[in-house]
């Protein structure tokens, strides 16, 4: 153990009053809305229907939130549930604690320094969250974009697809893939690729609205989930994706970079039990490869809209993309 750290001997008194900064603990759906905004604590722990602890979500992120200064976002935020919100969900399998069969609890203490950096109880070993979230927090994002990275985006769309299946919502996917992308590193060095990566990453979380989720899939492919689309409306934030990518300005040695993406979007309205998220992405992927091998640069699929399957180009240019399409425009 380093010098920083060390570990002595104590004794946990257990008490059963709540300090004012004790964490809440809310069931997994408990809508933001719900939530009482007095709470003290910096942090919210969420439970299952078992009251096992599952998450954690951070107060400051809730605020932050329900006091948008969108008027739209602040309702939509006040029905979404903490689930979501959770900075960390931990697995139920194997959990276990120290059993508080007595007034006082042996335990070892470690110290940073005079701070209380965690404690030892029985086998377990207990961490100070404050310390250790920033680490949690960078292993669900990309590090070089800083949005989720695809563990945390599957992670995500699962519950969003669980979530829709009881609540009769939409989930949409959105896949952006850079046109020439290996050019561009052979021809500029990586470095101007990485800016690139990252400037598209920016110009992606501003596009879509808060709610909504952008992670890095991998390489230069980028992945949106859209939530709560209603039918004929994925085109708004495929729309919405092309626009801001055009904005996207790189210059080297006073030469403009190129810089252009294909867009495959693919969302359904209804029968989650009956579909996998696996067969989205996948319709997705499909819409993405005709964008690629035609003159269209975004393509869309639906399901269960009320009428067959459709399948049809967003737009046929970069320009026609700039007036949003009418519904109607999606039926064949």
């Amino acid at each position: 153990m380093s010098d920083a750290l060390r570990a002595k001997a104590a004794v946990i008194q257990v008490s059963s009053r709540e300090c004012d900064d004790a964490p809440l603990v809310v069931h997994k759906e408990t809508l933001l809305g719900d939530l009482n905004r007095n709470f003290g604590s910096h942090y919210i722990l969420v439970a299952d229907d078992e009251q096992r602890i599952v998450g954690v979500a951070q107060r400051s992120e809730i605020l932050r939130r329900l006091n948008s200064a969108n008027p739209f976002e602040r309702r939509r935020w006040q029905a979404v549930p903490i689930e979501t919100m959770s900075n960390l969900s931990f697995s139920n399998d194997r959990l276990r604690g120290p059993l508080i069969s007595e007034d006082t609890l042996e335990c070892s203490t470690i110290r940073e320094g005079d701070r209380l950096f965690g404690l030892a109880v029985e086998g377990d070993l207990f961490l100070s969250w404050g310390r250790l979230e920033s680490l949690f927090n960078a292993a669900l994002s990309d590090s070089l974009t800083g949005v989720m990275n695809r563990f945390a985006y599957e992670r995500r769309l699962a519950e969003e697809w669980n979530r829709a299946a009881r609540t009769h919502t939409s989930v949409g996917i959105v896949l952006v893939d850079l046109d020439n992308f290996k050019e561009i590193n052979d021809t500029y060095g990586h470095t101007i690729g990485d800016e690139v990566l990252t400037r598209v990453a920016q110009i992606l979380e501003q596009s879509i609205r808060s709610y909504d989720v952008v992670a890095r899939y991998g390489g230069d492919e980028f992945v949106a989930l859209c939530l709560g689309c209603a039918p004929g409306d994925i085109q708004i934030p495929v729309s919405r994706l092309s626009n801001g990518l055009q904005q996207i300005v790189v210059n080297v040695d006073g030469e403009k970079v190129d810089v252009s993406a294909s867009i495959g979007a693919a969302v359904r309205h209804g029968n989650f039990l009956d579909s996998q998220s696996a067969q989205l992405f996948a319709a997705a992927d499909d819409c993405l490869y005709r964008a690629k091998k035609s003159p269209h640069r975004a393509w869309q699929i639906e399901f269960e809209t009320g009428c067959e399957t459709t399948r049809a180009p967003v737009a046929e240019t970069a320009r026609d993309l700039l007036s949003v399409p009418s519904p109607q425009h999606l039926k064949s």
